[in-house]
């Protein structure tokens, strides 16, 4: 099985939405990171067979403010340990985790023609939002209702900067 891509997942040091559900606060889903980091350092999983074993400490249900209990900071980025980007390809979450999950936002922009693609693109990027903040408003659709107000209001000339 293979997981379900967008380049959404990965824009702006990666998205953690399909991470967590009901997110909390911005600073509650903070300190489950830093737990999670403080048991994965503990853990310090080396080979494949240590990293299933930090990833099973936890059924997939039992979220932490919300969160993955899989999510930690690496190299000051949030990032799944399990994700193949880290693993050299291979999918540690298959099993685990609900790797074909697809925001809201993610959807819609997979049907979007190339050059409105491109718009939403440089529309997140011109709002810089932080890896949290870009996860928080991916997960509750905010960024593509922004996007489209500001694209479709009366009379707007509006065009990404740059």
């Amino acid at each position: 099985m293979t997981y379900t891509k967008s380049i959404l997942c990965q824009l702006n040091n990666g998205c953690m939405g399909c991470c967590g559900r009901a997110f909390p606060s911005k600073e509650e889903i903070k300190k489950a990171i830093e737990k999670n980091t403080s048991e994965f350092k503990e853990l310090d999983p080396q080979t494949e067979k240590e990293l299933i074993k930090f990833r099973d400490r936890a059924l997939p249900t039992d979220l932490r403010n919300g969160v993955c209990r899989n999510l930690i900071q690496k190299d000051n980025k949030i990032l799944c340990p399990l994700h193949p980007k880290q693993n050299n390809g291979k999918d540690l979450r298959e099993g685990h985790c609900d790797i074909n999950y697809l925001c809201q936002t993610a959807k819609e922009f997979s049907t979007w023609p190339k050059h409105k693609q491109k718009k939403f693109l440089k529309f997140v990027k011109d709002n810089e939002p932080d890896n949290i903040d870009y996860s928080i408003k991916m997960d509750k659709s905010s960024l593509l209702e922004e996007f489209e107000k500001k694209r479709l209001r009366p009379g707007s000339n509006w065009r990404p900067r740059g």
